[in-house]
This record gives C-alpha cells, structure tokens and sequence, in this order.
C-alpha cells in the first residue's frame, strides 16, 4: 500500500489523512504538543480562549457532509451570538447571528474538533521535520536527528512559507508558493472575575488596531469564567510581529479599552500569543500543489482563501486530484 507522510496535524493535513486513509498508509507529523494548527484553545484558570480560528461556516457539501458525524455527536455546536460591526468605537451594523447562517465551534474548545478527527489516526506529535530527503523513496529527519523513511508521498500542510523551507528546489510549486504572502495577528486573552457588560458576543472591528472581539466564554461549553479573545489587524501585526510582547499586549489592552468603553486593564488574567503566518493578503485565490514526478504536494487553509472551511476544501481537492492521477 502507498505510505504516506503527512506534516502539520492541522484540519488541512487531518483531512487530508481522513480522505486518503483508503487509499494509502497514513503518518502524520505535527511539531507542537497537540494536534490543531489555528484551530487551537488554551485553557488558563477557569477560562477558555480559542486563540486562533474563531468560528466557522460550512457552505459547500462536501465540508457539510464530513462534519455531519462531529455535529451529531456535539463535538461541534452553533454558535449563536449577538453580533456588531465597529468603525473604530461606533457600532455600524448589528445582527443576531441565530437569524443569520450557522456558525459553529468545537465544544468545549475549537481544538474538540482537530482532537475528534485525530483520534483514529497515526499522528506523532512534538516531532518537528527539519529536512527530507529522497533516496529510493522519502525519508524525513526531525530536529533531533531521527529519520523516518519508506515513504512514497510527503504532503506539506503547513504555512506556505514553512513548506518553502523543506520542499527541494526541484519542487514545481516553489516559484507560486514563494508568491502568497501571509500576514501575521495577534491574540490577546483577558479573563475576569465578573462579567463585562456589553452590547455583543462577537464583533469585527476596522479602522484601529483591532479587527474582532468576542466573548469566548459565550460559546457553547465555556460557561466558567468570563473571556474575552482580541484578535489585533494585520496591518498592526505586520509592523510589530518583532516588538516586546509587554508592549504589545498593554496597547491591545488600550485598544480594546478604548474601543467597547470598558476598562479590560483590570483583568485578573492576561496574555497574548502571536501568529508569524496567520491570513492571507489575498484571500480569494485557489490552488492545487501537486507534483506528481517528484511525488511531493502541499495544501492549506492559505490555499483557499483562509478560512477554516478552505482547510478542508483545499485538502478535499487536492486528495481528488490524487485520487484520479496516483490511485
């Protein structure tokens, strides 16, 4: 059977396992200590904060179809919150999104839904790749120097510019990938010990520093203690992904302050996390990077405009391509 290795145990390269595991022999490497990528939570206190993807929607079928099993179970749920546009700190729409298309989340954390969908297959976590090489067939070596080998696919999911770093020159996608540019954000997460009153549960916010807040402790599931996640723009992130976190995290404290008319400083727990690779600056475009002489692919939320659904999508196209041309 065909041995595959799949790096980034994130809903693009967790989909693309499920789709393939039919089809090949699956192995799954992911650097950190869990499975997720951006559909991460972290849990501090009594607080939950979804970090990375807020939400999400399910538009085209084939995404529909694969979370019917996860929305039966309640792995995931709707979220149905209050939901308002800031310009800057005026409200110029609101919306209650219960009348609106679903929005859905993991329960009791986005990452429920990466965590489900890893359950039944070979992942091996905290085991970052630092290089491939091709021999007879692909062998990958992590950074601490052990090799896995054997295999007659790699397929990259992580960002584009990470797939750059261990994809070979003689990769035919290289020059397209070097062309997306993905922009960094950052995340704050402030818990307190009462609740906040506010006019929302979700928000985007344009024209600041800020572009979405929510009560992340008014999805399903995280009833414990009142959180608020901010999401900083991208234009923000851009120019001080480098800066001291101290000061990052005082002025997005400032900001959202500033922006909801509530004093946040007074949070009893407060942190930040930064994205390096977090959106696309162009989120409409399509691809697919399969390289069938070289036997090598890469997929992605960066692929499909940046969403959670173009996790999957782009991992649903690109094992259809594989499907009608290696299987």
């Amino acid at each position: 059977m065909t041995k595959v290795a799949i790096i980034g145990a994130g809903l693009s390269g967790l989909s693309t396992a499920h789709l393939l595991k039919d089809y090949a022999k699956v192995f799954l490497f992911e650097k950190a200590r869990g499975v997720s990528g951006r559909m991460s939570t972290r849990r501090a206190e009594t607080y939950f904060f979804d970090h990375g993807a807020q939400y999400f929607t399910a538009r085209t079928q084939p995404f529909k179809d694969f979370l019917l099993p996860l929305l039966n179970s309640g792995v995931i749920k709707r979220w149905n919150p209050r939901y308002v546009i800031y310009d800057d700190i005026e409200i110029i729409e609101q919306k209650n999104w219960a009348n609106d298309e679903p929005r859905y989340v993991g329960v009791p954390g986005m990452n429920a839904v990466t965590q489900s969908l890893a359950d039944s297959l070979n992942v091996s976590i905290n085991t970052k790749i630092s290089s491939i090489q091709r021999k007879n067939k692909w062998e990958l070596k992590d950074e601490t120097g052990r090799c896995y080998d054997g295999f007659d696919w790699i397929i990259s999911t992580v960002p584009a510019p990470q797939v750059l770093n261990l994809m070979p020159k003689s990769f035919i996608h290289h020059d397209k990938i070097s062309a997306i540019k993905m922009l960094a954000s950052f995340t704050l997460m402030l818990g307190f010990k009462e609740e906040l009153t506010l006019d929302f549960e979700a928000a985007h916010v344009t024209n600041c520093d800020l572009s979405w807040i929510a009560v992340n402790s008014s999805k399903p599931g995280r009833e414990n203690g009142f959180a608020l996640t901010v999401h900083s723009s991208a234009d923000y992130a851009e120019t001080h992904i480098n800066d001291e976190r101290e000061e990052i995290m005082q002025h997005l404290i400032s900001e959202t302050s500033r922006i909801i008319g509530k004093d946040v400083s007074k949070a009893n727990f407060k942190t930040i996390h930064g994205w390096r690779y977090a959106n696309n600056d162009v989120r409409n475009k399509s691809f697919v990077f399969l390289d069938l002489n070289n036997k090598l692919a890469a997929c992605g939320d960066w692929c499909f405009g940046g969403r959670v659904e173009g996790a999957f999508t782009s991992a649903y196209t690109l094992v259809k391509a594989m499907r009608e041309s290696v299987f």
